[in-house]
C-alpha cells in the first residue's frame, strides 16, 4: 500500500481537496496529486466545476515540456519518458490521478 497526502488547491478562486501520493518504479519516482469539485452542472468557466492535475518527476529519464500555441500561450503539455521503469511510473501516477478524479466526481453526485 502506498501513502496519500490530502491537501487543498485553488483553482481559480475555489478550493479544490486534492489527493498525491509518489509513485515508485525501479529508479523512476513520480509525485502524483489530482482532486476536484466534480460536477457543477455548469459548462463554462464561471459556473462548472474545477479540477486540478499535477504530475512531478523526483527521479528518472522524463521530459515534461509546454506545448505553446503560436501566440506562445501555453495550450497543453508533452510528457515522454525513457525505460520500463519510467513507463510503469506514468502509467500509475495517471490511473492514481484517474481515480482520484472519479471518485471525487462520484462522491459529489451521492
Amino acid at each position: 500500500m502506498y501513502a496519500i497526502d490530502g491537501r487543498v488547491k485553488k483553482v481559480n478562486g475555489v478550493e479544490v481537496e486534492t489527493f498525491r501520493r509518489f509513485v515508485e518504479e525501479g529508479k523512476a519516482v513520480l509525485e502524483a496529486e489530482a482532486g476536484t469539485t466534480g460536477f457543477k452542472g455548469g459548462g463554462c468557466r464561471m459556473a462548472g466545476g474545477r479540477f486540478f492535475l499535477c504530475i512531478d518527476s523526483v527521479n528518472g529519464d522524463f521530459l515534461f515540456k509546454p506545448v505553446l500555441d503560436k501566440d506562445e500561450k501555453c495550450v497543453g503539455v508533452m510528457i515522454a519518458g525513457s525505460g520500463d521503469d519510467a513507463l510503469n511510473a506514468i502509467l500509475k501516477a495517471l490511473g492514481f490521478c484517474l481515480e482520484a478524479l472519479a471518485d471525487q466526481c462520484a462522491g459529489a453526485n451521492d
